[in-house]
């Protein structure tokens, strides 16, 4: 592995890491129990932007 795929996989593995204080949120989105609230809104434009980004980095692979 070269140093920028290791510094990628290192960002990438912090930023799942740090989701686990977002998992209340998190938990009720996935099960329905939505608000509609600012920092629902917050935590769905999170997730999206994981989600491009690791879609990013395995095409990249």
């Amino acid at each position: 592995m070269d140093a920028e795929h290791l510094q990628a996989s290192a960002e990438r593995d912090q930023l799942w890491a740090s989701l686990r204080q977002l998992r209340p949120h998190i938990e009720a989105l996935a099960t329905g129990n939505a608000t509609g609230s600012p920092l629902e809104k917050q935590v769905i434009e999170l997730l999206a932007k994981i989600v491009l980004a690791e879609l990013d980095y395995r095409a990249r692979d």
